[in-house]
């Protein structure tokens, strides 16, 4: 499998050891910042769109997605699963315009908001995350979950809508991190 050319891919900007694989696909790139040691895999949609920043010791999974035209911010080792969905803005259903991307701008209503993954957390396999919600410190979002609210850090979280089923200790996790220097 080959990778994209980071010195050609029109980022941001980019740390050491990044490796996105050829097969992703980067909108508005120069909208999107990557830290260092990121794998990103084939078949994985990131949108620029108001702002993408992908911290360190990040992985996203095939088949991942970061969409909407809003901002996005992911967390130093934060993990992203294969099929999950993080949304930064969506058309309102609300009866208030036009629905659709093909539709002119002035016929739809569309919100657009800043989605936020915190350091240490989790994105569980076909999860979707809804526009404008932050998922707290170490929090992990089990697969196929549907995060609607805010959810608190360190909790383990599942279901549609979500909700909190135990939690993690932080302890550990955070020194190895500061052990590798990136304290949280």
């Amino acid at each position: 499998m080959a990778l994209i050319d980071i010195a050609t891919a029109g980022l941001l900007r980019t740390g050491e050891d990044v490796k996105i694989y050829e097969l992703t696909r980067l909108t508005e790139p120069q909208q999107i910042t990557v830290g260092d040691h990121v794998l990103v895999d084939d078949f994985v949609f990131l949108q620029g769109g108001a702002g993408l920043r992908i911290g360190s010791y990040v992985h996203i999974a095939s088949f991942a997605s970061i969409t909407g035209g809003g901002s996005a911010k992911l967390g130093d080792f934060c993990g992203i699963a294969s099929g999950a969905r993080i949304l930064t803005g969506t058309d309102l259903f609300d009866g208030s315009g036009l629905i659709g991307p093909t539709v002119p701008a002035e016929y739809r209503s569309v919100e657009r908001s800043h989605t936020g993954v915190g350091d240490h957390a989790f994105v569980g396999a076909n999860a979707v995350v809804l526009p404008g919600v932050q998922i707290g410190e170490g929090a992990v979002i089990g697969s196929c979950a549907v995060v609607r609210e805010n959810i608190e850090p360190w909790t383990v979280n599942v279901g549609s809508p979500t909700r909190v089923v135990g939690t993690r200790p932080s302890e550990v996790i955070l020194a190895h991190a500061a052990a590798l220097g990136k304290s949280a």
